[in-house]
């Protein structure tokens, strides 16, 4: 019979799903109201990673340079003496933990290091850039509800691959278009979009903010905008200012969009009936992404399609915001108020200057090494501390590890989840054991807590999912019975334009920063952009076999000067590495893609050759403002 569960992994859909442990067989749960009966084929096919060959499924501990596979007691002891001895000096401890795991148990790690006062990360690699924006804006991260946008006229994609990271937006999308709502899509292209639109417009990539102030130029040459909506606005003299100093074809020029394309986003907002904008997940991943993202959510704003049904900016929601923590039943330990923070953008330097040294790292629910810019570098200084990654595979992480510990997956340990995209919690269920001797995180960091000189009592799983539910009022036996539960908010974010700042006012960007001066030695712009199939760098080592692929435009520069019969080479300031190259039907001629995840050890991550870059706000990092250019050799 299938056992109701939950998709846990870094993905918004955040499905619920029917899981038959006798079949191995994994469904979308048709009864809950955003899964709808159907998953994406990451989640689909995830018994092919609990049951991978290369599945580590022992811990591990490493012996003069080779792993060797240990007992439970053998390394967690192992593990408790070298914490014992750093604990000394909590700030030489460095805690990492990813969305590669998600949930309310998933904490454990966090809330344990953070009550040993050990060093932390500070900084994001997705999509805090984008949240600080919307924040700076909104005064709160909220959007309409998912299927809201079903009731509007028109639907601005701005940047979001539908195809690759949201099925259930994409069937969202695809239900609108049936009922008559045209959709445009704008991006680099190489996306697929067209699929999926009425109409696409190609953008130079991390120019976006100069488009949607093109848009806001022709709504104040019109004269076209709502008098009262400027009332819901506390800085509109600041941006109109910004505007007024900008010629409209100048604006257009940045951006690398003709006049008439400019003019047809105006007219997608200004014409009459309500218009929704979905915010890509990438947009923030620029220099300036928080710009662009900001520059966006003032096109949705100033053309009154915010605070009403059918309307609206998706960018996020937070996935925590329907959950409580249990920080304070933990019993022990002396939580820093000022804990140490190493950027995580810049992680290789960070760990090499940092003062006193780092000796003692837990990794969980990251791969880390892989994940960051200039990861070499990172891998290089993983090599002076004491590593202990919780992880199943042998990725780039956790060959630098002392010891490796094999955690329950997803299907094999109970948890408690919320969604980035939508309001229903969810209970993912263990469906299955877990295999070998594979052990749920949490039951892990209880032990690690217990076998300290001093403990650190963490309460029991069950204590801790309850007191996680308290804040939106579900009982826990509620939602192991149904699967999910629907937290109720408002359908309509900011309605009447009444927003979360203090004095309930909207609030505009104030800067309109040029783009960086272009690399003549680079001229192309890389961008490494979700996958299909796998999720980061979930990737299975089989599909990594070759050399990677990137994708060109066929009237790109470097096209007609590559010949196809010598290698190829993807070059930036910080490396080289051999490529395949493809091309790629509407995308924009500087860009070359590049699928995300791929493994050091067998050259398929780009992360090996992109630069450490901050973005303009959260500290977010800009992978997608990476310099390049292909060459033969």
């Amino acid at each position: 019979m299938p056992i109701i569960t939950a998709c846990t992994m870094d993905c918004g859909d955040a499905c619920s799903l029917l899981v038959d442990p006798d079949a191995r067989t994994v469904r979308g749960n048709p009864k809950h109201p955003f899964t709808k009966g159907f998953c994406c084929k990451k989640g689909g096919r995830y018994f092919e990673r609990l049951d991978a060959d290369e599945r580590i499924t022992t811990p591990l501990t490493k012996i003069n340079g080779r792993f060797v596979e240990a007992t439970w007691d053998e390394a967690m002891g192992l593990i408790a003496r070298r914490l014992d001895a750093a604990r000394q000096h909590p700030e030489t401890i460095l805690h990492i933990h990813g969305h590669g795991y998600r949930g309310v148990l998933a904490k454990a790690s966090s809330i344990l290091f953070q009550a040993l006062g050990a060093s932390t990360t500070r900084g994001a690699l997705c999509d805090n850039t984008g949240i600080t924006a919307s924040i700076m804006d909104f005064g709160a991260l909220d959007h309409n509800d998912p299927e809201d946008i079903l009731c509007a006229s028109r639907i601005v994609n701005w940047g979001r691959d539908l195809s690759r990271c949201s099925v259930h937006q994409q069937a969202l999308t695809a239900r609108a278009r049936k009922q008559g709502t045209e959709v445009l899509t704008i991006s680099p292209g190489g996306d697929g979009a067209a699929e999926f639109s009425d109409m696409t417009i190609r953008v130079r990539p991390g120019t976006d903010r100069f488009l949607a102030a093109a848009v806001i130029k022709l709504f104040l040459e019109a004269g076209d905008l709502n008098p009262w909506v400027l009332t819901r606005t506390a800085n509109w003299p600041a941006l109109r200012g910004l505007i007024d100093g900008r010629t409209f074809h100048d604006l257009c020029r940045a951006c690398d969009v003709t006049a008439q394309d400019a003019e047809t986003v105006y007219d997608w907002y200004a014409d009459p009936g309500n218009v929704a904008t979905l915010l890509g997940w990438g947009l923030q991943r620029h220099v300036f992404g928080g710009e662009n993202v900001r520059f966006i959510n003032a096109v949705a704003m100033l053309s009154g399609n915010v605070g009403i049904s059918g309307g609206g900016a998706y960018y996020n929601i937070s996935s925590g915001r329907n959950l409580g923590t249990w920080t304070h039943l933990v019993q022990g330990g002396h939580p820093c108020k000022t804990r140490r923070a190493l950027l995580l953008n810049d992680l290789g330097a960070e760990l090499r200057r940092a003062d006193p040294p780092v000796d003692f790292v837990w990794i969980d629910g990251h791969n880390v090494v892989n994940q960051v810019p200039d990861c070499l570098a990172a891998a290089e200084a993983m090599q002076r501390p004491f590593v202990v990654v919780v992880d199943g595979f042998m990725h780039d992480t956790a060959m630098l590890a002392d010891v490796i510990l094999p955690p329950a997956f997803m299907f094999e340990r109970e948890d408690v989840l919320g969604s980035f995209v939508h309001n229903c919690v969810n209970h993912c269920a263990a469906a299955v054991p877990p295999r070998g001797l594979c052990r749920p995180d949490f039951d892990i960091v209880t032990e690690l807590g217990s076998r300290l000189a001093e403990p650190i009592i963490l309460p029991d799983a069950e204590t801790c999912l309850t007191e996680g539910l308290k804040q939106s009022g579900i009982a826990l036996d509620e939602l192991r019975e149904h699967g999910f539960v629907k937290v109720g908010h408002p359908r309509v974010a900011f309605s009447g334009m009444v927003f979360a700042h203090p004095d309930g006012l909207y609030r505009f960007p104030e800067h309109l920063s040029p783009e960086p001066r272009r690399d003549q030695d680079h001229p192309l712009q890389l961008l490494t952009l979700v996958r299909g199939e796998s999720l980061h760098s979930q990737i299975p080592e089989a599909d990594q076999a070759g050399f990677p692929t990137v994708w060109i435009a066929k009237d790109c520069p470097a096209f007609a000067a590559l010949d196809p019969a010598r290698d190829a080479y993807l070059v930036t300031p910080a490396g080289t590495m051999r490529v395949e190259v493809q091309i790629a039907p509407g995308l924009h001629p500087d860009t070359v893609i590049m699928r995300r995840g791929g493994w050091m050890k067998y050259g398929h991550n780009a992360n090996v050759i992109i630069e450490p870059r901050m973005t303009d706000m959260g500290e977010g990092c800009a992978y997608y403002s990476q310099p390049c250019r292909l060459e033969n050799r």
